[in-house]
């Protein structure tokens, strides 16, 4: 598992523990949002009256929230939160907010801070965290804008986000061997160019080497070829005199 971590987050930034987060968890009046499966859970009975109810009460308040009773204007609170948009990589995030007694007295007396402390809310739950996705989000609020803050807190550990680091490691190891293997490819047809010109340039030699030693071959043949004509000549022509020495004599 990877180290717990925290970020403070919004107007201020400071640290703190998981301990005196649980403390105001439980001490303090207050609504969570989280989602431990990618699927939606299918809706019940009891929230489908909810919804109905927290419509017609929206519609019955809708001039203005100041005439809702502390516990209704809570339950509209929650329930605007509750739609609003939810970034895909904080659906496993466990959301807190913790709003003060009188932050919830001056939110709905005051529609503009009412607006501007729903505008913080939607903003961080709009926030894409990617791989690096918190395991607990807190949001508190108080009278005064300047004492709200947020913090995450903890790293998931994020299964998708390995695999897909894992993939990109595969390919680059794939790429590496792919380049590896053509340049050994382009080494071993540079060699093999080099050793047919080399061969090439033996052969011609070679050739060049017998074509001479065949002219000179040729020209002894000839040489001798024709001393042989002429020592045959000669013998023919010793003969024809020895015969013709010889019908002399008979006459």
């Amino acid at each position: 598992m990877p180290e717990s971590k925290s970020r403070r987050f919004g107007l201020e930034r400071g640290s703190i523990g998981k301990g005196e987060a649980m403390d105001q968890m439980r001490c303090a009046d207050y609504r969570t949002g989280a989602g431990s499966s990618l699927k939606e859970p299918p809706v019940s009975s009891q929230e489908a009256v909810k919804g109905v109810f927290a419509e017609k009460m929206a519609e019955k308040y809708a001039s203005s929230t100041a005439d809702m009773t502390p516990g209704e204007y809570k339950l509209y609170i929650y329930e605007k939160i509750d739609a609003m948009y939810l970034h895909p990589s904080q659906r496993r995030v466990f959301w807190y907010v913790d709003i003060t007694e009188a932050a919830w007295q001056r939110m709905q007396f005051d529609p503009e801070y009412e607006q501007k402390v729903l505008d913080y809310i939607q903003k961080n739950r709009a926030v894409n965290y990617g791989c690096h996705v918190p395991q607990f989000i807190l949001i508190h609020i108080e009278e005064s804008w300047d004492k709200c803050y947020g913090y995450s807190m903890g790293v998931q550990d994020n299964d998708r986000c390995r695999q897909a680091a894992r993939a990109r490691r595969r390919e680059a190891a794939e790429r590496a061997k792919r380049e590896r293997r053509k340049k050994l490819l382009k080494d071993y047809l540079k060699r093999k160019a080099q050793q047919k010109r080399l061969l090439d340039k033996y052969l011609a030699e070679q050739y060049a080497r017998h074509r001479l030693e065949r002219n000179r071959m040729a020209k002894i043949w000839s040489r001798e070829k024709q001393l042989v004509q002429a020592a045959r000549a000669y013998e023919a022509s010793l003969i024809m005199l020895g015969r013709r020495e010889q019908e002399r004599l008979q006459l």
